[in-house]
């Protein structure tokens, strides 16, 4: 397995993530042979040969939760909650490029705090004697990590390490977040973990068809796998280009029963009302003149996947017959009075808004109801996981290479790259690899791949100094005094030019904190669209978890844009002016992405400022 096809876990335990002075950790290497871990911790270099794992279940960094690191005798240690969350921090919404995010958090519940003593010390090395309520079950302060962890980073799995009973804890534990409990002794224990990574886990394609490691897309992925656990229908959405064929793929590849059961793909839009049965149900011999008996592409997928692809698309009649498949599950060939029992899944794909088209009666409700049974799979857009794009290119730039027998690209230009991430991609993966292809097609002996190579869709521009034709009739027949636009890019061509008279001072009085207002509340408008756009359905939110950090990527357009940095744009748009955005403050998404943005960055004194009580003395 390719390290990059290799999940990475962090586990957070007093136990294994302490260091010792001239050996390693025992418990540690004992553990990671248990449950076939491979360390990449790296704070043992020198201390002995590390054991070397083959074809492990994870890798696995560690981290004591506590201070310090490395204890001896005399030595307190103290729960360290601020140090923790900035480690699951540096693997999470500030994991550098090219960097494995952690898959998921291995917790433990108790940690032994106080003195180390020679009595403690003798009994496991570097361990303090505990103080009381280190063992309370309702203190524990891996709850207090837990509850952190889902405060800030809720899309981030945990499960609980722990050697404790399930029982005791397990009403704690899912209240707090957690998605399971991975118990100290198991028999089955490389097992068990494989089976909560796959999942829970945030991983990304071992098979390397979906490249990509964001957040949104290994969120994605695992949607797929809980889907593919069961045998009910699943839909998959997305816009077009957004690779729905593959997620198909994927969710058959790991819902396999048997490696005969096969995926079979129907393109909805060609059914037609007069042959989508043979096509689908079958045909029997003689049923009309030279017509042979065919197999229907649903008995070809018994036992296995059928793949409707762009459901929106068909047809009424189509829709009635394939309902009666669905609800019957049997099929009856054309011209034949038989029919046959078939065990199949659907698989149906969708880049329409499915909903309007059921409540406008375009589509069948209870059709739509039976085809998302099992859930239905979000697919971002391009636009959304940025971060990808260079792995993307380069996936593409080397099947370009292969397919056509041109020269090897030693280097992928940043400036190339940079050119790339810019650009919109309203075709999203599909446009991209067409682009790709062709800039590698139409200069096959060169050896680097520079911006120039790179030839877009041209995008519609407008004369500068002129409003776009649209703005200039909403302007015609326009209210005076009442500014209309249409879209973002109109107002902001509205408002950069705008011009104010110094020959009319009358109009110009006492304007300053209207303007300021207007200025502010707009701001925050746009701010909740963002929040609102890039909202992740979760089970405790389905209508969508607010988050600030993709919000701000988004409206800043970088992908690289830290979190910390996030909360303070936030915490800038909505401190602009107070008073004008006090009102849109009550609304409950601005309101809890401010007191995010609080939360990760508080109000600091700045520098050699004064406490006014620090002044009087």
């Amino acid at each position: 397995m390719k390290d990059s096809a290799v999940p990475r876990l962090l586990i957070i335990d007093d136990l294994f993530g302490r260091l010792h002075l001239e050996r390693r950790n025992e418990e540690r290497a004992n553990l990671c042979g248990q449950y076939l871990l491979e360390d990449i911790t790296g704070d043992e270099v020198g201390k002995g040969s590390s054991q070397k794992v083959k074809n492990p279940v994870a890798q696995a960094y560690f981290f004591r939760g506590q201070r310090p690191l490395c204890s001896n005798l005399g030595d307190v240690v103290e729960n360290d909650l601020k140090g923790t969350l900035q480690v699951i921090r540096s693997g999470w919404d500030d994991c550098p490029p090219g960097q494995i995010r952690w898959a998921m958090v291995l917790l433990d519940l108790c940690f032994y705090t106080g003195r180390v003593t020679p009595e403690s010390d003798r009994r496991t090395m570097g361990m303090p004697e505990g103080r009381d309520g280190d063992d309370d079950a309702g203190h524990y302060f891996g709850l207090q990590i837990l509850q952190a962890i889902h405060n800030q980073f809720p899309e981030l799995p945990v499960v609980i390490l722990s050697s404790k009973p399930r029982g005791e804890v397990s009403r704690e534990f899912a209240y707090h977040g957690a998605v399971g409990f991975l118990p100290r002794e198991d028999a089955r224990s490389p097992e068990v973990l494989r089976e909560l990574v796959l999942r829970h886990g945030l991983v990304p394609d071992e098979r390397n068809e979906i490249v990509g490691s964001s957040k949104s897309i290994l969120l994605a992925l695992r949607a797929a796998r809980r889907a593919a656990f069961g045998r009910q229908n699943v839909l998959i959405r997305g816009e077009r280009g957004t690779g729905k064929e593959l997620v198909a793929s994927y969710i058959h590849h790991h819902g396999q029963r048997q490696k005969s059961a096969r995926m079979i793909i129907v393109n909805s839009p060609n059914l037609s009302p007069t042959l989508y049965a043979s096509l689908l149900f079958g045909i029997e011999k003689g049923v009309a003149t030279d017509v042979d008996q065919r197999e229907g592409k649903i008995r070809l997928a018994d036992g296995g996947d059928l793949f409707f692809d762009e459901i929106g698309d068909l047809l009424p009649e189509v829709q009635s017959g394939l309902l009666r498949v669905l609800e019957q599950r049997e099929i009856t060939p054309v011209g034949s009075r038989v029919s046959y029992p078939v065990d199949i899944r659907f698989l149906s794909a969708t880049n329409m808004d499915i909903e309007a088209k059921s409540a406008a009666g375009a589509f069948r409700s209870d059709l739509l109801d039976r085809l998302r049974e099992g859930g239905a799979v979000l697919l971002p857009p391009l636009r959304e996981r940025l971060e990808d794009i260079p792995l993307l290119v380069e996936k593409f730039v080397r099947e370009a290479e292969s397919l056509n027998s041109v020269a090897i690209r030693r280097q992928i230009e940043p400036e190339a790259l940079e050119k790339i991430v810019s650009y919109d991609w309203p075709g999203n993966i599909r446009q991209l690899r067409s682009v790709i292809f062709n800039a590698v097609n139409s200069y096959p002996d060169v050896e680097h791949f520079v911006p120039a190579h790179l030839q877009f869709p041209a995008k519609t521009t407008q004369p500068q100094n002129r409003l776009p034709a649209a703005t200039e009739e909403r302007a015609a027949r326009a209210t005076p005094g009442r500014l209309e636009v249409g879209s973002l890019e109109e107002l902001v061509e509205a408002l950069d030019s705008y011009t104010f008279d110094p020959a009319k001072p009358d109009q110009l009085v006492g304007k300053l904190t209207q303007i300021e207002g207007a200025y502010a509340r707009l701001l925050a408008r746009y701010l909740k669209a963002s929040l609102e756009a890039t909202s992740q359905p979760t089970p405790d939110h389905p209508a969508g978890e607010i988050r600030i950090h993709p919000a701000v990527k988004l409206m800043k357009g970088d992908a690289n844009l830290l979190a910390t940095k996030a909360a303070d744009i936030i915490k800038r748009i909505l401190g602009i002016d107070s008073k004008a955005v006090s009102s849109l403050l009550v609304d409950p998404v601005l309101r809890n992405a401010y007191e995010t943005a609080l939360r990760l960055r508080p109000r600091q004194l700045k520098a050699g400022r004064k406490r006014s009580s620090d002044s009087e003395v």
